[in-house]
């Protein structure tokens, strides 16, 4: 039972259609103590409701007659990126569908960016909305307050304009992607790092976002790319021929001139350009497939390799591939994390498998972690695989001197 005072401060939304078994939870919620309770009818009145006031906790059923619960992790996230929302909440699902389902809708909310998601299945029991409201209230309480992580955003994105500007503080890593068959390394992935000498190592999951919404993505991909190309310089040097993949959004992409000054920045530092490999990401919608379409095209004309990032994750994914000049495609990790105990997270990992050896198009399973994922990935056919369980990303000298050894 949370102390008295402790639930008088807490601010729960309830989302759920039935109004019997709204008032039901209301009044169970105010039973544990909780005093501060709204509930609302669907997740549309939801996300208008967080625009206007934070709650501490989402308590939402999914199947609703309208404004479905499924949409509420991505509006959001949506919020959250175009500043009407200062953090996003846990979200503990409530709902008679079965467990598999209850379980995608948690990984769902986490991919989202929620700091906890849970599922409960009707009827919800006194005890279990209890253990569960002290979950979430926990992973809000070990990090900072809303108002401090507002305070750290803007914080963020000030610095990040001078890091950007003058390079400090900015650094590579290199993850290495290995042949299952060889055990050689056959190209790495560059990661980007930002260590502030006040705020410490800031996560690129933090800055990568803030670097979109200032404008700078570009900026970031210029810098990336000046230090990849020194990297490869240096490898070419000692005749290693490894390819290094650059993120890149879509915006990024869009731009008119970039191939062609990707194209002089390759040719000046006497490279080929195929071990430069451009690697779409998907943390942002495709506004105009023509440019984009265009972008690519140029880019495999002058003979880049092209990856697509999180294969399967996003909903443009089968579009993307199907429709642009690919090479390579990247199985999103979650699929590879959960395709031992869940059938259908498999069967997406071998059609991806399977769709890139009738297109003959490489495949690369992201954040393989285990050896029992790199004997399943053997069996399903796929050849290439990045992540901790093959290698860790590496420092630029250590990355050379592991491609020696391998």
């Amino acid at each position: 039972m949370p102390k008295p005072d402790a639930g008088a401060t807490r601010r729960i939304l309830l989302v759920e259609d039935h109004p019997v078994e709204r008032a039901y939870l209301q009044n169970m919620l105010l039973a544990l103590g909780y005093r501060r309770v709204a509930g609302l009818g669907s997740s549309t009145e939801a996300i208008s409701a967080l625009a206007r006031q934070f709650y501490d906790v989402v308590v939402s059923d999914i199947v609703m007659g309208e404004g479905d619960g499924t949409r509420l992790p991505n509006e959001l996230r949506r919020l959250v990126d175009v500043g009407r929302l200062k953090s996003m909440p846990p979200i503990i699902w409530i709902s008679s569908l079965s467990d598999e389902l209850l379980q995608s809708h948690v990984r769902l909310a986490l991919q989202a960016g929620c700091p906890s998601a849970q599922a409960l299945s009707k009827p919800v029991s006194r005890s279990a909305m209890q253990h569960a409201i002290k979950v979430a209230l926990h992973s809000v309480d070990d990090v900072t307050s809303p108002r401090q992580q507002s305070v750290r955003r803007e914080v963020i994105e000030a610095e990040l304009s001078r890091a950007l500007i003058t390079g400090e503080g900015l650094s590579l890593v290199l993850q290495p992607q290995i042949s299952l068959s060889s055990g050689r390394v056959v190209a790495a992935e560059a990661l980007s790092r930002w260590d502030h000498p006040q705020l410490g190592a800031i996560a690129a999951a933090d800055f990568v976002p803030a670097a979109h919404r200032l404008g700078m993505d570009r900026m970031l991909f210029t810098r990336v790319t000046d230090r990849v190309l020194e990297i490869l310089r240096r490898m070419h040097d000692d005749d290693i021929a490894v390819p290094i993949a650059i993120n890149a959004s879509a915006s990024t992409l869009c731009s008119r001139d970039l191939p062609e000054l990707l194209e002089q920045r390759v040719g000046q530092a006497g490279l080929p350009a195929r071990l430069v490999k451009i690697e779409l990401t998907e943390d942002e919608p495709v506004t105009d497939w023509l440019a984009l379409s265009s972008a690519l095209n140029l880019l495999r004309v002058r003979g880049f390799e092209l990856a697509m990032d999180d294969f399967g994750a996003g909903i443009a994914s089968m579009r993307l591939f199907s429709a642009m000049p690919f090479t390579e495609l990247k199985i999103d990790r979650d699929f590879i994390v959960h395709m031992h105990r869940e059938p259908a997270s498999r069967a997406v990992v071998a059609a991806a498998i399977e769709m890139g050896r009738v297109l003959g198009r490489r495949v690369v399973a992201e954040g393989v972690e285990q050896e029992r994922d790199v004997q399943l990935l053997r069996e399903l056919g796929c050849e290439i695989a990045q992540g901790y369980g093959v290698s860790m990303p590496l420092e630029p000298g250590a990355f050379i001197e592991f491609c020696r050894q391998h």
